[in-house]
């Protein structure tokens, strides 16, 4: 970066560029601003000049639609209006001082058991921000992020497209669900060996599948699939009421108590007593740094599943 000239663009421009954006409309973009729609045209005039490209077509009857510069300059200025918000703030200094929206996603079977307890502990270190979540499949989550639909989302820290970051909040031991009268359910822990003629009930979603699949091909083990579901919740009840049992990774601390489920959750021995674990991470674009909130949520994060492990 170089200071030898003064910028001539001003946060005003930027954040009348990004109102008008985000309104659709002119008309629309004064009325949330309590200005005259010739003082919103004039701001985003000027920083077309500064930038040297058209930022917008203006429709009267499809208001703003923006080219592929003002689609760049729309994200840099969402950026660069966070990040001043953020020097003002900075001498408040707390969780409890911060505000405005954070959207999070979740990869769908972390979704019932992370989703509740975080909103709760973050509320309580945050209590001014405003989060929403969505969940979805992996490669889905992914792709809200690279389109900016979602700021932060809890993914299996495997195959992470490389335009994201991510950040490993705790590991997931694979475990073996079984019914609750299963001969093993007595058993401290179950290994692939002794459940190799069980029918398999296959949680199918990838890298989750695939990990899955990967430790019965590891031990030498054609597994007996039977059921294949995109849910865990139905995965557990298929096992629950017989029809098989389950590979699944969790994090068993966050976990609601299976006993009503009619199922048991048994840690998975592998060969020499090796253990198998997937990462639970938070991810983000690489192209974006972490605004305030999402720092504050991947912190959050990394504090309750430490409290939830007993570290």
């Amino acid at each position: 970066m170089s200071l030898a000239t003064h910028p001539q663009l001003t946060l005003r421009q930027l954040w009348h560029f990004v109102v008008a954006a985000e309104a659709g409309t002119m008309a629309e973009a004064a009325r949330r601003l309590h200005l005259a729609p010739s003082a919103i045209s004039m701001s985003i005039a000027e920083l077309e000049r500064i930038v040297g490209a058209e930022l917008a077509i203006k429709r009267r009857a499809k208001g703003l639609t923006l080219t592929a510069t003002g689609r760049t300059v729309l994200r840099q200025a969402r950026e660069m209006l966070e990040l001043a918000h953020e020097i003002e703030t900075m001498g408040h200094g707390t969780r409890a001082s911060l505000t405005g929206p954070l959207t999070v996603g979740c990869f769908m079977p972390l979704g019932p058991t992370i989703i509740p307890p975080m909103l709760n502990a973050f509320a309580l270190q945050c209590p001014k921000v405003e989060v929403d979540f969505m969940e979805g499949f992996h490669q889905d989550m992914q792709a809200a992020l690279l389109d900016g639909s979602i700021d932060v989302a809890f993914l299996y820290g495997a195959d992470i497209s490389p335009a994201l970051r991510s950040a490993t909040v705790a590991m997931a031991p694979a475990y073996v669900l079984l019914p609750a009268d299963h001969a093993l359910a007595a058993e401290a822990s179950v290994s692939l060996e002794q459940i190799a003629t069980d029918p398999l009930v296959l949680y199918e979603s990838d890298p989750i599948t695939q990990r899955i699949l990967g430790l019965y091909q590891g031990s030498g083990i054609s597994p007996q699939i039977r059921h294949r579901s995109r849910s865990y919740a139905t995965v557990r009840s298929l096992v629950g009421t017989g029809r098989g049992v389950a590979v699944l990774f969790q994090q068993p601390a966050l976990e609601a108590p299976y006993g009503e489920l009619q199922v048991v959750l048994k840690p998975l021995t592998l060969p020499d007593n090796q253990t198998a674990a997937v990462p639970v991470s938070v991810a983000w674009p690489r192209s974006s740094r972490l605004n305030s909130r999402a720092q504050a949520w991947v912190e959050v994060a990394a504090e309750l599943f430490d409290q939830a492990a007993g570290n």
